[in-house]
């Protein structure tokens, strides 16, 4: 028993030193490989791309929650885009986000020039500081000119709490299970070995 309690006290430790140690980005990317669904799939562009935002946590916490098309609060968030075809991946891509409903082709956010992305793997960090629609431009160029191919539309605003990929168990929350356990274990063999030394 009391060997099993050392086991598993470990294992809580060495969990709770992963979160703090682990850079936010590879934190990032266990969170969305955690969290990745066929519901943020987006096939209605010119290639097919899975989507995902997650919502800055505070302190050095882990994103544990991931959305697809609604975000339910405004402030930082985490966007990653995977390119599922590998023919996208060879492809220059150039990245607009725009809030939606402020003149012809809306009012832009943020832009990252053209480059291709070999990994398949899209990850950014943005500050929305409005509610309402946004839209994430992937754009390809096309005649000399960039031109959307793929469009992901974003609604910041609501509320509607941490039901993105509906309500799936993240990294914090299984680190989190594991240390409660930890802790409880300690203490039941504590009590045990209180008891039979009285």
């Amino acid at each position: 028993m009391k060997k099993i309690f050392e086991w598993a006290a470990g294992l809580a430790g060495a969990m709770m030193i992963a979160l703090v140690v682990v850079p936010a980005h590879a934190q990032l990317m266990l969170a969305h490989e955690g969290h990745h669904s066929g519901d943020c799939a987006i096939k209605s562009g010119a290639f097919p791309v899975s989507f995902s935002a997650y919502e800055k946590p505070k302190g050095e916490l882990p994103p544990t929650h991931a959305y697809c098309d609604h975000v339910p609060e405004t402030g930082e968030l985490y966007f990653t885009v995977d390119l599922t075809d590998p023919e996208s991946r060879e492809i220059p891509i150039a990245m607009r986000l725009v809030m939606e409903g402020h003149g012809e082709g809306g009012h832009e956010i943020m832009s990252i020039p053209a480059k291709p992305y070999p990994s398949g793997s899209i990850t950014f960090t943005v500050n929305l500081e409005e509610l309402g629609q946004y839209a994430l431009l992937l754009e390809t160029e096309k005649d000399g000119k960039m031109t959307p191919a793929v469009r992901i539309p974003v609604h910041v605003g609501g509320g509607g709490g941490h039901d993105g990929h509906g309500g799936g168990i993240g990294m914090t929350e299984i680190a989190l299970i594991v240390g409660v356990a930890g802790v409880a274990a300690f203490f039941l063999l504590r009590r045990r070995t209180s008891a039979k030394m009285s």
